[in-house]
């Protein structure tokens, strides 16, 4: 069996340790830079490239694309699949994932609960943006950030006009969405697997700061996650398609409140806190789809 990952840099922890798990394994597992990778299409036969040498056919492939490069990397994912090749995760759920608002749209739409949120780039309707959400404070977060980048906690509607106003001359989409009071400084990673729940946290904010993401200085802590929001995480990643995901969820006063998937987790965080080996779960996970 041989795969491919998809990665700009082998020298990332979730790399490593999937190369690592991958050989423990008996997998094959090259590592493959997605902008080293020229597509080919000719009407009869698709091919890619890397530098002069065409790529051999491998049985899956894993794409860790980051945000920086989503529709290149789209673009050879897709490509892999054309060529008949499993890809986990599909081209379609990496995109609609990686959309904050299309992914809350497609979950919102299977019936799972997540917070109260307005797509704009305007500042007309301000004040209708601000009650659709239950009231400032707000949280504003461009599209396609990642690890808590672009994710702002505004509490007056001047600073709101201000931070759209910067945003809308930077081109950027913007959505505003409603702080969890009850839930603030604090979520659940769950990391989702060939639709099961193989490790999660509690992720905790550090003194002063309402972002709990690792990258921002969180604290990860073990945690059993109620059934209740189990069920919620693996629902979250079988609609929006993906075999392996990062869902993460917030307690609120009518139940978990799923914020974000992400299609590329990082596990260093997790495995660490937890001491669940993911890389293994990820490689057993495709080689059980590939049987």
């Amino acid at each position: 069996m041989r795969i491919a990952i998809l990665s700009r840099n082998k020298k990332l922890y979730s790399i490593r340790r999937l190369v690592q798990e991958s050989r423990k394994a008996g997998i094959r597992c090259d590592v493959i830079n997605p902008l080293e990778c020229q597509l080919v299409i000719d009407g009869k036969q698709s091919r890619i490239l890397a530098g002069t040498v065409t790529l051999p056919t491998y049985d899956a492939v894993l794409p860790r694309i980051g945000a920086s490069i989503t529709e290149y990397g789209l673009a050879v994912v897709r490509h892999f699949e054309i060529l008949g090749i499993a890809a986990i995760n599909s081209s379609q759920s990496i995109a609609e994932s990686r959309n904050k608002m299309r992914s809350l749209q497609v979950l919102t739409g299977a019936g799972i609960l997540v917070p109260s949120t307005v797509l704009t780039r305007s500042t007309r309707g301000l004040k209708a943006a601000v009650e659709a959400v239950k009231g400032l404070p707000v949280v504003l977060k461009i599209l396609q950030g990642t690890q808590g980048v672009g994710v702002m906690l505004v509490h007056t509607p001047i600073s709101l006009g201000s931070v759209l106003d910067t945003l809308r001359t930077l081109d950027q989409d913007v959505i505003v969405q409603q702080f969890i009071v009850e839930g603030a400084g604090r979520d659940f990673r769950a990391f989702v697997v060939g639709g099961k729940v193989v490790a999660s946290m509690m992720r905790t904010a550090p003194q002063g700061e309402f972002r709990s993401n690792i990258h921002r200085g969180g604290e990860g802590n073990i945690v059993k996650l109620p059934p209740h929001y189990e069920k919620t995480a693996v629902r979250a990643a079988k609609v929006l398609g993906l075999d392996v995901a990062g869902v993460d969820l917030m307690e609120s006063n009518d139940g978990p409140l799923v914020i974000e998937v992400n299609s590329s987790p990082g596990f260093e965080g997790i495995e660490k806190a937890t001491g669940i080996n993911v890389g293994a779960a990820i490689v057993q996970s495709i080689k059980k789809t590939l049987k």
